[in-house]
């Protein structure tokens, strides 16, 4: 079984990863075969006891994991960020609902909505086909082309 130094040397190994990044994203077994590399042990796996001391050992480390790995089972994936950070401050409000921290969340969301076009379609859903025609080359949205004049547009 991992001794406490082997789960303190991941949590040190984890951060180094971490290291100038706002958060790492990794699945949950790359830290089990970390685990088993430092400890020396081919079947080691993380269970609820070995994920809380990990947890723990990563935390004195200030580095904190969501979801936790007491929570988590072998094919999840994890995500590392600092502690005391804002990801850190905007899960806590997320993960631990309180009608004390109302205020801190709708105070995060209208920042948030204040810098970024919800309505900006990105990934899958950009590629959805519309009835729109897509804008052309020299004609700005919503004109009408004027013949002779190519390449420019009176408004409607």
């Amino acid at each position: 079984m991992p001794t406490r130094h082997h789960l303190t040397v991941v949590a040190r190994q984890l951060k180094t990863r971490l290291n100038g990044k706002a958060f790492l994203t990794i699945p949950r077994v790359d830290v089990t075969e970390l685990l088993r590399e430092v400890s020396g042990e081919e079947t080691t796996r993380i269970k609820s006891v070995i994920g809380s001391e990990l947890d723990l050992a990563l935390l004195e480390q200030g580095v904190r994991c969501y979801p936790r790995f007491a929570e988590t089972t072998t094919g999840d994936t994890i995500r590392l960020f600092h502690a005391g950070s804002v990801l850190g401050s905007v899960i806590d409000l997320l993960v631990h609902p309180s009608s004390e921290t109302d205020k801190d969340l709708g105070d995060l969301l209208v920042k948030i909505k204040g810098k970024w076009n919800w309505s900006t379609p990105t990934g899958p859903a950009a590629l959805i086909e519309t009835d729109e025609e897509p804008p052309r080359p020299g004609i700005a949205p919503g004109s009408v082309p004027v013949p002779g004049r190519e390449g420019s547009g009176q408004p409607d």
